[in-house]
């Protein structure tokens, strides 16, 4: 009787010192979102080097952690084009000047900008009668006067084709004012189009306004330097490699006030990541676990296509990749991206029988194909890969509300130990 309580003392302080340790590295988890949401690092874009400083911080906290270099250093060198936005920015209509961030972002591929247009905004009857708008538009000059696009105003599909086709297709506007029903959206181009897009919250615009008058600076960046994180734990067992991945980038700054946080988007993943070298750090797997980081998401997926095309080891020798993005909250659950596949049963079995053990979340949804995040290169390559992102709670994104105090983390502990039992059993 003396050994068996004894035992169970043993085994409480075990449970006690192990959830301790869980929750110091959920404080890790919040202390480097803070740290790579706060203005120090640019949105981790392409303004003031914000990306480049970022992958500075995250290679010396995988070095903190005691990760294994493939090379000589961290670091996976590469470039693309990107248009930014370093300069002053500035919107008025009719004389009104707007906030940046709040009441307009600036289209991602405008140009350099300076000048006053005439607002278009088509009356009922045009937004009736595609032909007629048509029309108009040949017969009438439209080089300085901006479309002003309301998806609201009308419930003509065939204008909304029409205004859709515009927006990708402009060549008769001097450019185009798209209202924003619910919240503004950012993103990053890698090229220039020759006239300007003003995304404008709704509320925020004018109905009879006559003119607007913009001012914008951009800055086109020919082979920005890039760089992807990359370390790794040794398994027991040498000669295959699980993967969790997670893109650290973000969309960085608009003008001089305006940075977007992304901190689910995806310091929430990049965080999670470095957690769990962490815990595995501590606790040799059975195989070895590389930890990539990648640059270049948001502007087309381009950190880990560099890594397939110019991989650091063979890539034959990895069992699947469980890439996090978007994982900040919990709230109602996760997706599965490629749970939905018939290519990866086994995969989605194994975690639907892990989450139905241990009952983990309440729901998990299996979704299909999607090139919507960096598992989707390692897919097309024959590479098993999932894409795990958390569902529920008020989030924001690509937009400048997307801080760490709008994350919830309700989902954060199960999540973890969910794919800590996945890389046991697979």
């Amino acid at each position: 009787m003396l050994i068996k309580i004894r035992l169970n003392i043993l085994l409480f302080v075990f449970i006690g010192f192990s959830v301790l340790g869980f929750a110091q590295n959920k404080e890790k988890t919040y202390d480097r979102i803070e740290i790579l949401t706060s203005p120090n690092y640019h949105g981790r874009g392409y303004v003031k080097d914000g990306c480049g400083k970022a992958a500075d911080y995250l290679a010396d906290e995988m070095q903190k952690i005691g990760l294994k270099k493939i090379g000589d250093d961290y670091f996976q060198n590469f470039e693309f084009d990107v248009n930014t936005f370093p300069g002053k920015l500035s919107v008025k209509i009719d004389n009104q000047k707007l906030e940046p961030g709040v009441d307009y972002l600036i289209g991602p591929a405008s140009p350099d900008i300076n000048g006053t247009y005439q607002l278009y905004l088509p009356d009922s009857v045009l937004l009736n009668d595609t032909t007629a708008f048509k029309k108009i538009m040949k017969s009438d000059d439209f080089s300085n006067k901006m479309l002003v696009v309301d998806y609201l105003q009308t419930e003509n599909i065939e204008i909304k084709k029409f205004y859709i086709n515009i927006m990708l297709n402009n060549k008769a506007f001097g450019g185009i004012v798209e209202l924003i029903p619910d919240e503004l959206m950012w993103a990053v181009r890698s090229f220039q189009q020759d006239f300007p897009v003003v995304k404008i919250k709704r509320e925020a615009y004018i109905r009879d306004a006559k003119e607007l008058r913009l001012s914008v600076k951009t800055k086109f960046i020919e082979n920005f330097q890039a760089k992807n994180v990359v370390g790794y734990v040794e398994g027991k067992t040498k000669g295959e490699f699980i993967v969790f991945s997670a893109h650290y980038d973000h969309l960085g700054r608009m003008g001089k006030k305006v940075y977007i946080p992304g901190a689910q988007d995806n310091a929430s993943g990049t965080a999670m990541l470095l957690d769990i070298a962490e815990y595995y750090m501590d606790n040799q797997p059975e195989r070895s676990i590389a930890f990539m980081l990648f640059a270049g998401e948001e502007a087309g997926l381009l950190g880990s296509v560099n890594f397939i095309m110019n991989p650091l080891f063979d890539l034959s020798k990895i069992k699947v990749v469980i890439n996090l993005d978007l994982v900040g909250t919990g709230d109602d659950g996760i997706t599965i991206v490629n749970g939905a596949n018939p290519d990866y049963s086994e995969i989605w079995n194994t975690i639907e029988q892990i989450n139905i053990e241990n009952e983990y979340f309440t729901t998990i949804k299996a979704r299909g194909e999607a090139a919507n995040s960096d598992h989707y290169p390692f897919h097309a390559v024959g590479i098993p890969a999932i894409f795990i992102y958390t569902m529920g709670g008020q989030t924001y994104y690509h937009n400048p509300k997307d801080k760490l105090e709008t994350l919830t983390f309700t989902g954060y502990d199960a999540l973890f130990k969910l794919l800590l039992n996945f890389v046991e059993k697979i």
